[in-house]
Order: structure tokens, then sequence, then C-alpha cells
């Protein structure tokens, strides 16, 4: 069961970052100016996730993220400092378990359903990527992306490359216009 979590995992940062169905939002305070901020760190590892859903994190994906956000924020000229951050950084990983009903492709049916839509109902599993932006000074969440895609059982290779491309379509949102 852990290894089938972990997949699930795996699976879900892969498709966030290959798909061509990743849906890309934000949210921020809009009372701030979020070109103020110049300098962030991450959060310490004591406040992540991973004591509460441990299945969900581990020390490679964990890297590879970083590495990621890394280098998109020094790339918009935010830089990482220690010592005093003006930003902290946090990032989710989400699997869930989705239904849904759409029409069968299989036409019309006839006799006493005569003209009636079938429909197919099928499951799936979502895979969100979420990455925070908060204040150092408040601890307050300034900015907020995410992106969700639905995921692909088959496609179990996580790379460091797909990693990046999913972290760009989210941090390419940042800071707004």
């Amino acid at each position: 069961m852990k290894k089938c979590s972990i997949h699930y995992v795996v699976l879900a940062i892969i498709l966030l970052s290959c798909s061509s169905q990743i849906v890309v939002r934000t949210d921020y305070d809009r009372e701030i100016n979020l070109r103020q901020y110049k300098s962030y760190n991450w959060l310490p590892t004591k406040d992540i996730e991973s004591k509460n859903q441990p299945l969900y994190y581990n020390e490679l994906t964990d890297k590879r993220i970083k590495k990621a956000v890394d280098l998109q924020l020094v790339g918009k000229s935010i830089l990482k400092d220690s010592l005093t951050p003006s930003l902290r950084v946090h990032y989710h990983i989400i699997v869930d378990n989705r239904a849904s009903i759409r029409p069968a492709n299989y036409g019309y049916a006839y006799g006493p359903y005569w003209m009636r839509n079938q429909m197919d109902s099928y499951s799936y599993r979502e895979g969100t990527l979420i990455i925070d932006l908060m204040d150092a000074k408040t601890n307050n969440l300034v900015w907020r992306g995410w992106a969700s895609s639905v995921l692909n059982d088959n496609d179990i290779d996580l790379s460091e490359t797909k990693i990046t491309e999913a972290v760009f379509k989210i941090l390419q949102q940042f800071p707004p216009q």
C-alpha cells in the first residue's frame, strides 16, 4: 500500500508537468504589492506535511520541487536568503479520487428507452501541485499558484525535467501583472 501511494504522488507531479490538460490557477492578496519581495527562503522542514502525509512526500520529490522553484524565483530576481527573507515558500501535493458521468459513445438505445442517450460513469485520479508564497514577517499567505491534471496510471517516470516544467507553468503567473 505504501508503494502504491508513492506511485500516485509521482504520477500527480508527472502529469502536472507534461500533460496538455494542465489547469493552472492563482490567487493573491490584491492589497499587497508583490513586486516588493526581493528574497525568499523555504519554510523549515518541520513545517512540511510529511508528518501528516508521509506517503505523499519524499526526499527526492522535495529536492526536485525545491530546485525547480529556486530556478524560477532567481530568474525573477528574487534571491534566496536564509537570514532575512521577505518571502517564505511552501508546497503541497494532493491526489484525489474523482468520478464523472458522460454521454456514451455508442449512441441511442432502442426499445422501451427509445432515443434516450446512454451515460457512462468512470473514476479517475486528479493530482494537484500547490506553491504558496508567504510574507516572512507576518507569515500570511500573499500568493498561491496551483496546477491540476488527470493522472495517467501508466506514466511513472518522475524526472527533474517534468517537475521543472510544472513549476514553470505555476510560477509563470508570479508576480501578477
